[in-house]
């Protein structure tokens, strides 16, 4: 079944909001789907509906000749675009394009949500709005308020009718907040973005990391980098030590980046050379990266691979590696930097990884070939 995608074009030359419209709302520009374009050629009438319009994509031009008359483009601090963007990040959110011809001006507002495209480049436009479609976010935007709305009208609306234990002050809101976060569990945004989801399928590396990290303060599963060396550390003191104030020393892990390590090394050289990667080889790399190490006088359990995203290299955490540090020095901020947080449950993971490794017996090993030995005697006899 085909979406229909509402887009709020701005522009104060009716020519171009023409040309935009037909543009946009050629058939195919986003497969099956369909757009559907608002136009608007003043700074009044945008800024109103970016405050309330529901759409899911918003192209602007930076000037209104009319709002912003008597300020030359290249002299003012903020033009009739850059305000409304202001507005729009007040009230909703909205990926955005501009179509302005002082595309040097905004450069600094560009982001993953915010694009900058010179006018006139009408194929750039029409490829940077395909790649925010790619992007699922307009998806993502619309499938949340679609859960909200059936969950109120399809289930909350005939609970509270029928039921009075829905009447308690706060529990329709829990309810609602509870809903959401588990229709934004991984697996239910793995079935999001994979309608063909299987339920063995395996995770992508940015579902283990948190990231901003939500949590203020130091906490378990926390990735810190160290802004003299530039070294890589996670916290692993127990959760419970944070929340009740009895963490004086933060417990740290180094962190090793993965070309520390000669499975990685190996692999790189065959390939730097163009040569064949053996079966071994690779296995070899596979075990790493598999928490399964089998390098000669290793210990599996000593290390536990962190993998790699736009926000983190790939990591190999050492639990020969530790260090202690006060807790004052983390929460001053200076020294270290808060990169990502491992998410429930692979910072419990981890956890019991080190508390495996740490907590195992040492025990003297049996002269198995003396045993062997007399076993094979007393079969003689």
């Amino acid at each position: 079944m085909a979406n229909i995608w509402n887009f709020l074009v701005f522009d104060d030359d009716q020519g171009i909001l023409d040309l935009l419209v037909e543009l946009l709302e050629e058939p195919g520009l986003l497969g099956d789907d369909i757009v559907r374009c608002k136009t608007v050629n003043n700074f009044a009438e945008a800024q109103q509906y970016v405050k309330t319009g529901n759409f899911d994509l918003v192209v602007l031009d930076l000037q209104d000749g009319v709002a912003d008359a008597g300020i030359r483009a290249a002299d003012a601090e903020q033009l009739s675009g850059e305000r409304i963007l202001c507005v729009l990040k007040e009230n909703q959110f909205i990926p955005v394009i501009f179509h302005t011809g002082y595309a040097d001006k905004i450069v600094h507002l560009e982001s993953h949500f915010v694009k900058v495209v010179r006018k006139g480049a009408t194929d750039e436009l029409m490829r940077v709005v395909v790649d925010t479609f790619q992007t699922k976010l307009p998806s993502l935007i619309r499938y949340i308020q679609d859960e909200q709305r059936k969950y109120l009208w399809g289930h909350v609306e005939e609970q509270w009718n029928s039921s009075s234990e829905l009447n308690a002050d706060g529990e329709i809101a829990y309810l609602l907040a509870r809903r959401l976060a588990n229709s934004l569990s991984s697996l239910s945004i793995r079935r999001f973005f994979n309608p063909e989801y299987d339920a063995h399928t395996k995770i992508h590396p940015v579902e283990y990391y948190i990231w901003p990290s939500i949590n203020p303060g130091v906490n378990l599963g926390d990735i810190y980098q160290n802004a003299e060396d530039g070294g890589f550390y996670l916290v692993i003191n127990p959760a419970c030590d944070f929340e009740q104030g009895k963490a004086e020393i933060v417990l740290l892990v180094r962190c090793r980046s993965i070309e520390e390590f000669s499975e990685f090394n190996q692999v790189k050289n065959l390939v730097d050379g163009n040569l064949e990667i053996s079966g071994a080889k690779r296995k070899e790399l596979v075990s790493l990266v598999g928490d399964n190490r089998k390098a000669a006088g290793g210990q599996p359990d000593r290390y536990k691979y962190l993998p790699g995203t736009s926000f983190i290299p790939h990591l190999i955490t050492d639990f020969q590696s530790l260090s202690q540090v006060p807790i004052g020095e983390f929460l001053e901020g200076r020294k270290f930097d808060k990169v990502a947080t491992l998410d429930t449950p692979f910072a419990e993971g981890v956890q019991a990884k080190f508390a495996r490794y740490y907590g195992r017996f040492g025990v003297p090993d049996l002269d198995f070939e003396a045993v062997a030995a007399n076993l094979i005697l007393s079969m003689r006899r």
